[in-house]
């Protein structure tokens, strides 16, 4: 459905840069759009009960698919949020008494919010009553449950995994219970003693395996959990040991997990920020799902398919979008634009310049705030 991956690195210059690609996989056209978001912007969540109310701190730019939810973005500050689909989330039964934060608004709050990883890993310290509740995206008769974990990144490299999981998914009998999981590179050092445990790796290995399981903490895809991808990691080649299988070729997740990993250790220092950007486009590019038809033994009407991809350099806060319909390479550099409070809501409505290339922030519209009113309004 999607693959997520983060270079962070100097180049030959000594320059470091943070970089990140996203492929959105999806069966059917989204209707995708760049919105460009100022501070000051009061918002409140669509929940029954209570909602969770902010006004932005930090302006952002921020796909939104089916003018209804954020599904990628970066803010100001350079944090870059990216949602990915996970079947397997879980995010509880709705208690009204606590704040609620829908799944469309859920990106778009922490582009508003937080500047670094480490702010958003010490809110969800901080905030545990704090429930992510369900929401549905609609595009006439298709509708959809947004099930997702996040991966976000800052302009200092550092990265985060988010899954709303149930406990006890492995166990029918038992009855299912809320899990937030939260993979904080942080914490990597610690994550890696537990990988190691009980593992035979040759001395002379270690350190290289060591280097390329971490840099694993800087991929995302989709089914199974992150847990699981980061397991299944161990039967292959230049991660454990160099007698295990060669990188698998096709398009399911857990394949696209292990290629994204295995391209990403091995990118080469690059001279430059432009060469640097290129490199992780060819990763998000080796990645990618071909247009295809539904299995026949699926009751799927659409296979899913990269329909676009972006790319977030954070460090030098440039946010690239590519179409896989009008492969026509499109920025917004932030740096250029105006996000303080007043300045206003704008968009760039990429369904109707489909032969447009560069930097376009002079093509961006007025346009109203999405979230600036709920629909059960």
């Amino acid at each position: 459905m999607c693959t997520r991956i983060l270079w962070t690195g100097k180049d030959k210059s000594g320059k470091f840069h943070s970089i990140c690609g996203r492929n959105m996989d999806w069966g059917i056209d989204m209707g995708e759009k760049l919105w460009v978001f100022p501070a000051g912007l009061k918002r409140k969540s669509d929940v029954k009960g209570k909602p969770v109310e902010w006004v932005s701190k930090y302006g952002s730019i921020a796909t939104i698919v089916y003018d209804q939810a954020t599904s990628d973005g970066m803010n100001e500050k350079g944090l870059g949020v990216h949602a990915n689909w996970l079947a397997k989330s879980f995010y509880g039964e709705r208690d009204e008494s606590k704040p609620g934060l829908d799944c469309n608004r859920a990106l778009q709050y922490f582009l508003d919010n937080f500047a670094t990883v480490k702010e958003v890993v010490e809110y969800f310290k901080n905030n545990q009553d704090m429930q992510l509740v369900e929401t549905k995206i609609t595009k006439g008769k298709f509708e959809v449950p947004i099930e997702c974990h996040l991966a976000i990144e800052d302009a200092q490299g550092e990265s985060l995994i988010v899954e709303y999981l149930n406990k006890n998914d492995d166990d029918d009998t038992k009855p299912r219970v809320l899990e937030v999981k939260i993979y904080y590179s942080g914490d990597l050092p610690e994550l890696y003693l537990k990988y190691c445990n009980n593992l035979d790796i040759p001395s002379e290995k270690k350190e290289e395996y060591k280097a390329n399981y971490l840099k694993a903490y800087n991929v995302l895809t989709n089914n199974p959990t992150f847990k699981k991808q980061l397991e299944n990691l161990k039967n292959y080649k230049y991660f454990i040991s160099d007698d295990h299988l060669n990188l698998p070729g096709d398009t399911d997740a857990s394949s696209r997990f292990v290629r994204g990993a295995y391209y990403l250790i091995n990118l080469p220092e690059p001279t430059n920020q432009r060469e640097a950007i290129a490199q992780v486009l060819s990763v998000m590019r080796s990645t990618a799902q071909p247009f295809r038809k539904p299995k026949p033994d699926s009751n799927a009407l659409y296979a899913s398919s990269t329909r676009w991809r972006t790319v977030a350099a954070c460090t030098e806060k440039l946010y690239m979008y590519e179409s896989s319909v009008n492969p026509t390479l499109i920025w917004l550099d932030a740096n250029k634009l105006d996000f303080k409070e007043g300045s206003g809501v704008r968009v760039f409505d990429l369904t109707k310049h489909e032969t447009v290339i560069g930097e376009v922030s002079e093509k961006l519209t007025p346009a109203e705030d999405l979230f600036g009113k709920n629909l059960s309004e």
